[in-house]
C-alpha cells in the first residue's frame, strides 16, 4: 500500500490532536499583532518556535525592521514545492466597548473559540502546523518540498510580508494554498484590489459670494454621482460583477470659504480581464462624464494601490484535490466559490503557481468584534491541509 492510500480521511483525522490544535491557537491570539501599526514580531517568535519544534528548516525574512516573515520548510526527495501561505498579523480591535469577550483573551465556550485573529487568521495558521504535525505522526515524507510561508502585513496589502517573499524570489511555488476563513469552501478566483486617489481644483472666495468662486467639493460630488457607471457590464461565474466605492474624502478649510480642493479615496474591486490602465480610465471617464455639467472642472485621478484579479480553472488539479480533501472529511460535497476581497494569493498568482485560498471560519465575522472559530472546523480543516499536502506531494 503506498503512502497515499494509507493516508485516507479518517486515518488522517485521528492523526490530529484537538487539544494540542487548540492550545497553539489560543497561544498566538493571546499574542496581539495589530497591524496597523504593525508588531507582528512576538507572534512570528511564537510561530517559529512552533515551526522549529516541528523540526522543519525555519528562516526569517524581513523587508522592515520588526516586521518578519517566517518560512518553514519540510524537504523530502526531488519533487515540486507545495507552499502553504498565511497571515498572522490582525486588524486593530478598535473600540473595546464593543467586544462581549476580551478580544486577547482566547476565550472558549460550547466549542467556539473568540477573539481577534481567530479566524483571520491565525486559525488556519494553526490548522497547517497541525497538518504538518499529524503527518509527521504517521511517518510520511513529501516528494517535494511542504513550504510554509507564515507572514506579517496582510492586512495593510502585504508587501513586505508576502508580496517581499514573492518579489524577492524567496517563495516560488509551483502551487499554493491561502490560508483565509472561507468556511472550508475552496476558491479557485480573486477579484482585484485597486486604490485611486481623485483631487479637484477650484478657486477659493468668500461663503456669501459664491458665485465668484470655484468650489472643489461641488465638482466632486459631480465626479462621485457618475463613478458606477463607469463599471463595465460585466459578471463572473464565481466572483460576481466589479464594484467601486468611495471609501474617505476630505475638502476645504472652512465653512464660510468656498473650498479650492477635495480629495476622495476610491476602493475599485475587478475581475479576471481587466487592467490597471482600465481601471484608470474607468475613474478618468467619471470625470468627463462630470463635465458635461461643469466644463471647467480640473481633476486628477491617481492610483496608489494595484493587485490584479485571479482566476484558475475548476478541474486545475490543487482545485480537484484540495475539494476532495474537504469532501471526504466532512461528509458533504465541498463548494467552490471565488473571493470578492483581497488576499496574499494574487502574490502567488503573479509566480504562475496554481493558487486556491481555503481556511476555516466564517469571513463575515473577520474584522468584527464578534469574531470567533468554531474549533469542529479548525480541527476538521487540519485534517483536510493534510490530506491535500500528502496527495500533491505523495
Amino acid at each position: 500500500m503506498s503512502q497515499n492510500e494509507a493516508l485516507d480521511g479518517g486515518h488522517i483525522a485521528g492523526s490530529v490532536d484537538l487539544s494540542r490544535l487548540t492550545v497553539r491557537l489560543a497561544e498566538m491570539v493571546r499574542t496581539p499583532s495589530e497591524n496597523p501599526p504593525g508588531e507582528e514580531a512576538a507572534v512570528a517568535e511564537l510561530v517559529a518556535s512552533y515551526c522549529r519544534a516541528l523540526d522543519l528548516d525555519v528562516s526569517i525574512h524581513e523587508k522592515i525592521e520588526g516586521r518578519p516573515n517566517v518560512v518553514a520548510r519540510w524537504h523530502g526527495s526531488d519533487g515540486p514545492t507545495l507552499c502553504f501561505c498565511s497571515h498572522f498579523d490582525v486588524v486593530p480591535v478598535g473600540d473595546l466597548g464593543l467586544w462581549d469577550r476580551p478580544p486577547f483573551g482566547a476565550e472558549v465556550k460550547d466549542g467556539v473559540m473568540y477573539g481577534r485573529g481567530t479566524a483571520d487568521a491565525k486559525g488556519p495558521i494553526a490548522a497547517a502546523l497541525e497538518a504538518v504535525a499529524a503527518l509527521k505522526s504517521t511517518g510520511w515524507e513529501p516528494k517535494g518540498t511542504l513550504e510554509l510561508a507564515l507572514v506579517a502585513d496582510e492586512e495593510t496589502m502585504g508587501f513586505i510580508g508576502a508580496g517581499y517573499l514573492v518579489d524577492e524570489g524567496i517563495i516560488a511555488p509551483d502551487v499554493a494554498i491561502v490560508g483565509e476563513p472561507t468556511s472550508l469552501r475552496v476558491v479557485r478566483a480573486q477579484r482585484g484590489a485597486s486604490w485611486l486617489m481623485v483631487t479637484t481644483k477650484g478657486v477659493a472666495g468668500h461663503g456669501s459670494a459664491p458665485e465668484r468662486a470655484v468650489n472643489a467639493i461641488k465638482h466632486m460630488a459631480e465626479i462621485v454621482l457618475h463613478l458606477e457607471e463607469t463599471l463595465p457590464d460585466v459578471t463572473h461565474e464565481v466572483l460576481g460583477g466589479p464594484s467601486i466605492n468611495v471609501g474617505r474624502i476630505g475638502g476645504g478649510e472652512k465653512v464660510n470659504i468656498v473650498p479650492a480642493s477635495c480629495w476622495i479615496e476610491v476602493d475599485r474591486r475587478s475581475l479576471p480581464g481587466e487592467s490597471k490602465e482600465s481601471i484608470i480610465a474607468g475613474v478618468e471617464k467619471a470625470v468627463e462624464l462630470a463635465r458635461k455639467r461643469f466644463p471647467d472642472i480640473d481633476a486628477t485621478v491617481t492610483i496608489s494601490q494595484h493587485a490584479d484579479p485571479y482566476e484558475i480553472p475548476a478541474d486545475a488539479t490543487i482545485v480537484a484535490t484540495a475539494a476532495a480533501a474537504v469532501t471526504e472529511v466532512t461528509g458533504a460535497t465541498a463548494q467552490l466559490i471565488g473571493f470578492r476581497g483581497a488576499s496574499d494569493a494574487r502574490f502567488i498568482a503573479d509566480t504562475g503557481a496554481d493558487v486556491i485560498v481555503l481556511g476555516p471560519g466564517d469571513i463575515a465575522l473577520a474584522h468584527t468584534a464578534r469574531e470567533s472559530l468554531e474549533l469542529a472546523e479548525l480541527e476538521r480543516c487540519a485534517a483536510a491541509y493534510a490530506l491535500t499536502f500528502a496527495r500533491l506531494l505523495g
